[in-house]
């Protein structure tokens, strides 16, 4: 049958889409990017035939990008993020492995901003986080890179599916901070972007969406302004996808809008999705696939870190991000002081917001830059290894 008709859609599973962004309140431009698409007809864009379609055998995409660099490099960066996803999974074999095709998208798309930076050196330093999302049968395959999340509302319940590849989250899980001190470590602060490297190493999970699931794709303007709760709260209360889309928006906005803001959402139904239940936890039907750059053992850094348990209690917001590739913790060493020694490879961009380090092939240890009233607190990072 026929992509989107009526017995088809009955049949199998349908999604129905919704997209927008917002430069926000304090940006002069909009870096963000987001792409829509059903790759077994080849479309993308919010038109009729993507807005509500059954997912087919190709799978349908949903993808956001938070671009930095400065100037028009971030939103060159997010542009391409978006564009060599969708082009890579529409020139992939269908009948290829699931996982493996989309880490290889992600792997294009970073080489492809590694490539042009390197080849226009006034795009230098420029990067992009990605948060996207195959949807395949009555699953969603989750790839990210840097701090854009995906989160899923289900009845009363919201989950964050994927996990802030940032400072404040290594710092969490290492140890080296207590949950009521995060608040003091800059959240801008991310350990690895598309096109900053030339490998990346994307996080992975799959979840198993059933009957009128929300699947909520966002840049960080917008998570670092709503609680989950409120996310939850707008997204199932608003009489339409739109209107959620755009409620979010205003609310982020109100809140001082300092940065772009993009929001994605999507809703499952079909016969082919189960019903949840008070019992079908989200939790029960995720799984982790791949880490990431939080491959490994987190917890050997913590007594290198725990030396920054003393934070500024505010954070500026324009403190500037260094951005970590392929962390290695073999390579870090045993006490904080050390740390002082490495000079940090970043170079400041013209961007407000955030900056990168420069890093080459493998890479190394972390960084923070923290601003207080006097200045900025840094954690360097180390390890380049030659191209």
């Amino acid at each position: 049958m026929a992509v989107g008709d009526k017995d088809s859609d009955r049949e199998g599973i349908s999604v129905t889409l919704f997209a927008k962004t917002d430069t926000g309140m304090q940006r002069p431009g909009n870096e963000d990017s987001f792409i829509v698409a059903d790759l077994t007809s080849g479309t993308s864009g919010l038109g009729s035939e993507v807005s509500t379609h059954t997912i087919g055998d190709r799978g349908s995409l949903m993808v956001v990008s938070d671009g930095m660099g400065g100037a028009a490099a971030g939103e060159v960066a997010s542009e391409m993020a978006v564009n060599a996803i969708c082009e890579a999974l529409m020139k992939a074999p269908p009948d290829d492995d699931i996982c493996k095709k989309l880490n290889t998208a992600v792997e294009t798309a970073n080489e492809q901003i590694w490539n042009h930076a390197k080849q226009n050196v006034q795009l230098s330093g420029m990067g992009a986080t990605l948060t996207a999302v195959l949807l395949s049968a009555q699953y969603a395959y989750i790839a990210q890179v840097g701090d854009s999340r995906a989160y899923l509302v289900r009845g009363d319940r919201i989950k964050q599916l994927t996990k802030d590849q940032s400072l404040v989250q290594l710092l969490l899980e290492s140890g080296a901070i207590e949950p009521d001190q995060a608040a003091s470590v800059p959240h801008n602060v991310i350990m690895q972007a598309l096109g900053t490297s030339p490998t990346v190493s994307a996080a992975m999970c799959v979840t198993e969406l059933r009957k009128n699931d929300l699947l909520i794709l966002c840049s960080d303007g917008l998570s670092n302004k709503l609680t989950d709760d409120e996310i939850r709260e707008i997204a199932s209360q608003s009489g339409s996808l739109s209107e959620a889309c755009q409620r979010m928006i205003e609310l982020a906005n109100d809140r001082g809008g300092e940065d772009n803001i993009t929001v994605v959402i999507a809703k499952f139904d079909g016969e082919r999705l189960h019903s949840a239940t008070q019992r079908d936890s989200i939790t029960g039907t995720l799984k982790v696939l791949d880490k990431g750059c939080f491959g490994g053992d987190i917890s050997s850094i913590g007594g290198s870190l725990k030396a920054l348990a003393g934070l500024p209690e505010k954070e500026d917001p324009k403190v500037t991000t260094l951005t970590l590739n392929r962390l290695d913790l073999q390579e870090i060493p045993d006490t904080a002081p050390a740390l002082a020694s490495w000079e940090p490879a970043v170079s400041q961009s013209e961007h407000p917001g955030r900056s990168f380090g420069k890093l080459n092939f493998v890479l190394v240890i972390l960084a923070a830059l923290l601003l207080s009233v006097a200045g900025y607190f840094v954690l360097h990072h180390f390890l380049k290894a030659g191209r």
